[in-house]
């Protein structure tokens, strides 16, 4: 019956172009507008920039597991994920959006480069490398050299080391930081450019800017490489910009309306999960910061109330909930990278020696901090007699002020949050309360790989699974130079 089929669809072929003449109008009749083949270049990055900013910074990703394991926010009921009791449906899921999302910006970087449009095919560089760092941080190695080649028949792609995956991402943002060019008239962006609005320096310099976030994250591994990047962008700023107030942040607003709503804003709509995790809840208490009540809500008493990672509350009305900026506003935003955070890596950087342009590192990290305090509507002009003469934040030459202040200031960046306190150990913290394992001294080191890839690739994937403990522990990050941690 099928090759009886074949037949007769070979035979309407024929006859359709032996008869061109009469039928050169098929293929336009017989396209629907409605289902494309092919979509422009700046379609796709507008669909990766929204699934990115719905399927990572939502409840699942940031709130539940993420922001959990950084001690900025708790969940106060069906607590499984704050005690590392993951669902495999979200791993698998996890791990497919992000392979998918890639792929869709490999399309966009071909089909920028068919349509002549360099500073398109940056920009989708940029965020694929953006994903992948995700990726790689989560997972520690990866299909990175064979991965988004299915079309090209490879469907067991071999994992990369992270270390490789690394170098390549630097390569990547590298070609693409040199391949912007804001000067060109006939190269824009186009309305997919749903982050920025077609601004090419601001594409600029996020790509720049994700440059040092890399580089920081393996300045304690590889200072070398890391002084390398530094160097490039600050011995070159024309050439390379980077951000330089908050209009520059790499937020992704939302248009409130459904199905676009802020991920966060949307759950609240028919979820009360989650309320602010102690640990950033007390430190802001400590230093009397005038962000708690940008942070957070209230309690039902007027206070301002966390619980420890995996807690049961006795009383979820006593816990506050995250504050109305970042959860309340269906038109709210997703933040991917912000201006204060290039401050801190200047700081940091300056600190280990690193080439950042002259600045020194206490006025980078007073700096970090006050575009943090500027970006929460905060009044920065009493700081310094104020925030800023408290002992815990005047500057004292510590690297580890950098960092807390940095963790403060990034709420929300939930897998960011977490990737930097398995780097710094800022804050300092233990396994969960409630966690069914029990045998560790300290958060995850990485997301579970998916069953997925097990059943899968399992070849693949066994090859750079030994070692791996109780799913989340056992093998730290490449970047991840802590000693005595378990």
């Amino acid at each position: 019956m099928i090759k009886i089929l074949n037949y007769k669809v070979l035979l309407v072929f024929g006859l359709i172009f032996t008869f061109v003449s009469c039928t050169k109008d098929w293929e336009e009749m017989n396209t629907n507008p409605n289902q494309p083949t092919t979509a422009p270049a700046t379609n796709i990055l507008a669909y990766s920039l929204r699934y990115c900013g719905d399927a990572f910074f939502d409840d699942w990703m940031g709130m539940n597991n993420f922001l959990s394991y950084g001690g900025q926010v708790s969940k106060i009921q069906y607590i499984d994920e704050s005690r590392y009791e993951f669902r495999e449906s979200v791993v698998n899921n996890a791990w497919r959006d992000m392979y998918n999302t890639m792929l869709d910006l490999k399309k966009a970087q071909e089909l920028a480069g068919e349509e002549e449009n360099p500073n398109l095919q940056a920009a989708a560089s940029t965020f694929q490398v953006y994903m992948m760092q995700m990726t790689t941080d989560l997972w520690k190695a990866v299909p990175y050299s064979d991965a988004l080649q299915g079309e090209e028949g490879v469907t067991n792609p071999a994992y990369d080391d992270q270390q490789a995956i690394y170098m390549g991402m630097i390569n990547q943002l590298k070609t693409a930081a040199d391949m912007f060019d804001p000067g060109s008239i006939t190269s824009k962006l186009g309305e997919g450019d749903i982050l920025f609005g077609g601004d090419v320096v601001k594409w600029q310099k996020f790509c720049n800017s994700l440059r040092l976030r890399i580089a920081i994250r393996i300045s304690d591994k590889d200072a070398a490489t890391a002084g390398q990047i530094f160097d490039d962008i600050f011995g070159n700023p024309g050439k390379y910009p980077v951000m330089e107030s908050n209009d520059d942040n790499a937020f992704l607003w939302w248009p409130g309306a459904a199905p676009y709503k802020e991920p966060w804003a949307e759950n609240s709509e028919t979820r009360d999960d989650h309320g602010m995790c102690s640990i950033i809840i007390d430190t802001l208490k400590a230093l009397a910061d005038p962000r708690l009540p940008v942070y957070a809500h209230p309690n039902v008493d007027g206070e301002y109330v966390g619980i420890a990672p995996g807690a049961q509350p006795d009383d979820i009305a006593k816990i506050s909930r995250i504050g109305a900026r970042f959860r309340d506003d269906p038109s709210g935003f997703t933040p991917f990278l912000r201006y204060c955070e290039v401050e801190f890596y200047k700081a940091e950087g300056a600190m280990k020696g690193f080439n950042v342009g002259g600045v020194s590192a206490e006025d980078a990290y007073y700096a970090g901090i006050t575009a943090s305090m500027e970006e929460n509507g905060i009044d920065v002009g009493g700081l310094d007699t104020t925030y800023f003469a408290n002992p815990v934040v005047a500057w004292n030459n510590d690297i580890k002020q950098i960092h807390f202040q940095k963790w403060i200031s990034i709420f929300k960046e939930g897998e960011e949050v977490w990737a930097e306190c398995r780097r710094t150990d800022v804050p300092l913290m233990g396994e969960a309360v409630g966690s069914p394992y029990q045998s560790h001294n300290r958060p995850p080191f990485r997301y579970p790989y998916p069953t997925s890839e097990y059943n899968l690739n399992g070849a693949n994937i066994e090859a750079v699974a030994g070692g791996i403990v109780d799913y989340f522990w056992g093998q730290q990050m490449w970047w991840d130079v802590r000693s005595d941690v378990h």
